[in-house]
């Protein structure tokens, strides 16, 4: 009888958000196990389409260079409403270093993700697929074909199908929508597209994406074929003739790599924790493709939760904190559910609606501020936290209402690092996981004193957790015999966009996002907050 392998943590599935974890918690010095049912990484290119906000977390990982590389990055798109000359949506708009829609298959995903991981140490165990899942006194038992498993927590990074949320009773809620979408990646020798190009009229829909290597990514929705039966793969011909219905000018598509039909549901666990079980991605929650949004709700799903069991496996934290993943994410789920439902529904009008819909759309795309507003939102750069009630308990009713308080997302600044050189904030991030800033004038000791006791007091209750940074607007910082590493604000980003100002602590978490900005400059209050943080 082989013994039980005993983890902290296992992760079942090896996917997209499966990796993400596996990455975060190989990066905190977690003890992981992740496992994976395929012999092999997928070869399938699947999700393509990584947003703003999900490189910025692959930036807080240190992976965010292969990608780039790899990926192609999409400027924006061109909107065909009804056959007319197209709107240009740009995303130059997006309020990040990364204003564009980074296309990559997924399969270079997984590998990039999964090379990232072995470059730290980690590795995936392949060709285990789970039999048996359970609570125990302990956590979770696990058994596969080849061994048995017992860990304090269990990530269910397992798809649309989870195996485990089927074997722990776990509702779906939702219903299917009764589409079905046909894709293909194909080369389009009369096309040279930088633009992705999104077609919709009473024929159906097709959208166009560009890949790096001048192929492309077609996938689409023919009404003329929603009530034949299910097919899992169209043949080439089929897909042929689904683009000239569709298109008013049709092109001629060659040389398919991958072909595949599928059906839209949208879908939602009710709670994305059962005790020491945790459900993230399309095994949490799944919805049609429109606006790319499916793969990068699961990124980020996996970096909320990686980061809060690490510290609350190493004690800083208890469990109740784990909590704060459902309260901070299902909602930011559910309103994706909705936003794609709605927009499939404005995209199947026909007839005189969809006449409304072609004239108002193009009306509304003459308006910069409403491509602002859409590039920014479906980038992901919105998706903060600060409606968590955790969060609001954490506000400081004294600041602006433009300071950025607990939950809202930090966006990356650039600093004068100890009077040397340029640093940006997210490197600070990747490098220490958290941050605590703490804002002075260049000379003013009161604050350089309560900085040094509120660094003391820091590493003696969250030793090597946390670190401390003192942030001046500039001039020189008289420290004495004592050290603080120093960053000047040089260009008053932490002050102007983040609402920074003499006397304020903000402490960032390792995903990015704001834990709390405080105005009171006392150390038994910035180390009470810290405490009801980590509740």
């Amino acid at each position: 009888m082989t013994s039980v392998i005993e983890t902290d943590v296992l992760i079942i599935g090896a996917g997209p958000a499966g990796l993400m974890a596996a990455n975060m918690l190989q990066k905190q010095g977690v003890d992981f196990i992740c496992l994976e049912k395929r012999a092999e990484p997928s070869q399938l290119s699947k999700a393509l389409g990584i947003q703003a906000r999900s490189l910025e977390l692959f930036e807080l990982l240190g992976v965010h260079k292969p990608f780039l590389k790899q990926g192609y990055p999409g400027p924006g798109a061109k909107l065909h409403l009804g056959g007319e000359n197209p709107s240009l949506v740009e995303l130059y708009h997006i309020e990040s270093r990364y204003p564009y829609m980074l296309i990559v298959p997924q399969s270079d995903t997984e590998r990039i993700l999964e090379e990232h991981l072995e470059s730290l140490g980690g590795k995936v165990k392949r060709e285990e697929e789970m039999l048996e899942v359970r609570e125990t006194e302990d956590g979770v038992y696990v058994r596969t074909g080849k061994e048995e498993y017992q860990a304090r927590y269990l990530l269910a990074c397992d798809g649309a199908h989870s195996p485990v949320r089927e074997a722990f009773d776990v509702p779906f809620e939702g219903q299917d929508e009764g589409y079905t979408f046909f894709l293909g990646d194909v080369e389009i020798p009369e096309l040279n597209e930088v633009f992705i190009n999104m077609h919709i009229n009473d024929r159906g829909a097709l959208g166009i994406f560009p890949y790096k290597d001048g192929s492309y990514r077609v996938v689409g929705l023919d009404r003329s074929k929603q009530n034949e039966p299910h097919k899992d793969k169209p043949t080439f011909e089929e897909m042929q003739e689904s683009v000239r219905t569709i298109l008013e000018d049709p092109f001629t598509i060659a040389d398919p790599k991958w072909l595949s039909n599928f059906g839209t549901s949208h879908r939602q666990v009710p709670n994305y924790r059962k005790g020491p079980v945790f459900f993230i991605g399309d095994a949490a929650h799944v919805h049609n493709p429109m606006g790319g949004q499916g793969m990068n709700l699961g990124l980020q799903d996996a970096m909320n939760i990686a980061w809060k069991l690490s510290v609350v496996l190493k004690g800083i934290a208890g469990d109740p904190f784990l909590d704060s993943y459902h309260e901070e994410r299902w909602p930011l789920g559910k309103d994706v559910l909705k936003e794609t439902s709605r927009m499939l529904k404005v995209a199947n009008l026909e007839g005189a609606q969809g006449k409304i819909r072609n004239w108002t759309g193009k009306a509304a795309l003459t308006q910069n501020w409403v491509q602002n507003r859409i590039a920014n939102h479906l980038s992901n750069i919105y998706n903060e936290y600060e409606d968590a009630e955790r969060n609001k308990s954490l506000k400081d009713p004294s600041l602006s209402r433009k300071a950025l308080q607990a939950g809202r997302r930090l966006p990356d600044h650039l600093l004068f690092f100890d009077g040397t050189t340029d640093e940006r904030l997210y490197p600070l991030i990747e490098r220490h996981g958290h941050l605590c800033l703490i804002y002075t004038d260049a000379e003013n000791d009161d604050l350089t004193d309560y900085a040094f006791l509120l660094s003391k007091k820091i590493e003696e209750d969250y030793p090597d957790l946390i670190k401390v940074f003192l942030v001046a607007k500039g001039g020189t910082v008289a420290l004495g015999q004592e050290k603080l590493p120093i960053i000047y604000d040089v260009h008053r980003h932490l002050n102007q966009n983040v609402g920074m100002k003499e006397g304020h602590t903000l402490l960032v978490r390792p995903d990015g996002h704001v834990a709390f900005h405080d105005t009171a400059a006392d150390v038994s209050q910035t180390m009470r907050k810290l405490e009801t943080f980590f509740q």
